[in-house]
């Protein structure tokens, strides 16, 4: 008798369930932008990689050199390469649509560790009061001689960084769309002992 009421009952609720509307589809995954800010597209070039890629949230910019784009080539101090580095990476962040203070994690690459407080001191200069985790990696050489560090970072902006990453040139989108099918002539690297 019991096996005759459950029957029905199991039937019933099979019933319902094919009422119910099909689950949502997932949302497709964010696609990878890759960002080149104007001014380092020979480094691209040259190289063949992005300085920053970002997947929905997440930013990673390539190891930045300290290198001065105005001058064409590195200073002569760790100091100033140092400096330099984060400069750089302020920048990538700005055309990836994010700042400093989105910053989670900063790698650096450096050749002369007994050096390190003045890494430091760049850090703080340009960080101010905001502390991402930092891996200080000493290194026996670099890509290019000149070079005495290099800093990548990896920054989190959850709600988009309130804007779409910057276009590839400063003018915004009524530049960009006007450029748009127009091969930009670069500038080879020239790797200058100091400048």
């Amino acid at each position: 008798m019991s096996r005759l009421l459950i029957l029905p009952a199991a039937l019933a609720l099979s019933g319902c369930a094919t009422l119910l509307p099909p689950p949502e589809p997932p949302p497709p995954p964010p696609k990878a932008e890759f960002i080149v800010p104007e001014g380092s597209e020979f480094i691209s070039s040259l190289f063949g990689y992005s300085q920053a890629a970002r997947v929905g949230p997440w930013i990673r910019v390539s190891a930045q050199p300290g290198f001065d784009t105005q001058k064409r080539g590195f200073p002569d101090t760790l100091k100033a390469q140092a400096t330099k580095a984060f400069e750089n990476l302020a920048i990538v962040l700005q055309a990836a649509g994010a700042r400093m203070e989105d910053v989670v994690e900063i790698t650096s690459y450096q050749l002369d560790m007994s050096q390190f407080s003045v890494v430091v001191g760049a850090r703080n200069q340009a960080f101010g009061m905001h502390r991402p985790t930092w891996t200080a990696v000493g290194v026996s050489a670099l890509p290019l001689s000149s070079m005495l560090i290099q800093i990548s970072a990896i920054a989190y902006v959850p709600d988009g960084g309130g804007s779409a990453p910057a276009a590839a040139s400063a003018g915004g989108a009524d530049e960009a769309s006007a450029g748009a099918g127009k091969k930009r002539a670069t500038t080879p690297f020239v790797n200058r002992p100091g400048y």
